[in-house]
């Protein structure tokens, strides 16, 4: 009867100690689950630039494309955008899917400091390549960005155009097109690279195709061609009326006194120059039948 008792006791302190494991075990598992719970609720955040709709790859972010979102910060690769400041403007390399993060090396400046190309234009415009030979360009006056008219110095035969008879070309300047963006300077060392001097060897332009042609005739053609640099700001048409030598006869009023002026004299004293070379050529023609 005692040996009963005995094995009951002892089976009885068996059960209560599986019985307590198990109960210690629960306890255990719950207080990590909860610290677990308690340690994701603590993750810290940052604040990130995430894309609302689909961004093509080498187009400007606009606003209202991206917004700001809370995201755990063990979730946020590295470069990514933190501000909507550091992304609107910027050109993508890479195509951004809607709810995916901005990644800062996926952006671009539209210009860029170390090769100053501006990247962006028009889907219906070309880039050209000019001489950079002008006065303006070779003294470091044009940056990127910046919006120059080109001015062109030829000689034109309107008699020809007109059908008339012929006669010599009238040298003309003109300004051949306005308001053009500087889209990059094309730069080499000069001969003094010691002082790190860098002179643009060409201007890179977005144009139309037809203003693309203008721009090769006027090059191919071999006259003078100037820039103007306007001011910041500064993109209206302004209609000139084309340059030559009657023009500026009637601008300055060369001839207005009387025939009085240097310039009347002086194309009064041509004249006389050529009709006594011409009398002196006949008298001798004469002299000579004779």
């Amino acid at each position: 009867m005692k040996q009963k008792r005995g094995w009951l006791w002892v089976t009885s302190g068996i059960l209560l100690a599986v019985l307590a494991g198990l109960l210690t075990f629960q306890l255990v598992n719950e207080l990590t689950i909860s610290a677990k719970l308690t340690e994701d609720n603590e993750v810290p955040t940052v604040t990130a630039v995430v894309a609302v709709q689909k961004i093509p790859a080498f187009s400007l972010v606009e606003e209202g494309t991206v917004v700001l979102k809370n995201i755990p910060a063990n979730l946020v690769p590295e470069d990514y955008a933190a501000s909507l400041e550091d992304v609107v403007g910027k050109l993508t390399t890479e195509q951004i899917a809607p709810g995916e993060m901005v990644l800062n090396y996926h952006l671009l400046e539209p210009t860029d400091p170390k090769s100053p190309v501006i990247y962006r234009m028009d889907s219906d415009q070309v880039l050209v390549a000019i001489p950079a030979s002008s006065l303006l360009g070779q003294i470091g006056m044009l940056s990127v960005g910046a919006h120059i008219d080109l001015a062109y110095t030829g000689e034109f035969d309107f008699n020809n155009r007109a059908n008339a008879a012929p006669a010599e070309n009238v040298q003309t300047t003109f300004l051949s097109l306005q308001n053009l963006e500087v889209k990059g300077l094309i730069k080499q060392a000069t001969p003094d690279e010691g002082k790190g001097i860098l002179a643009p060897r060409a201007i890179l332009l977005a144009v139309s195709p037809q203003e693309a042609l203008i721009i090769k005739y006027l090059v191919d053609a071999g006259g003078p061609l100037d820039l103007f640099l306007r001011a910041p700001g500064n993109q209206a048409f302004v209609p000139v009326a084309p340059v030559d030598e009657e023009f500026l006869i009637d601008y300055f009023q060369l001839d207005s006194v009387g025939g009085t002026t240097a310039y009347s004299g002086y194309r009064t004293t041509v004249s006389q120059s050529e009709q006594t070379s011409n009398d002196s050529a006949n008298d001798q023609k004469d002299s000579a039948s004779q």
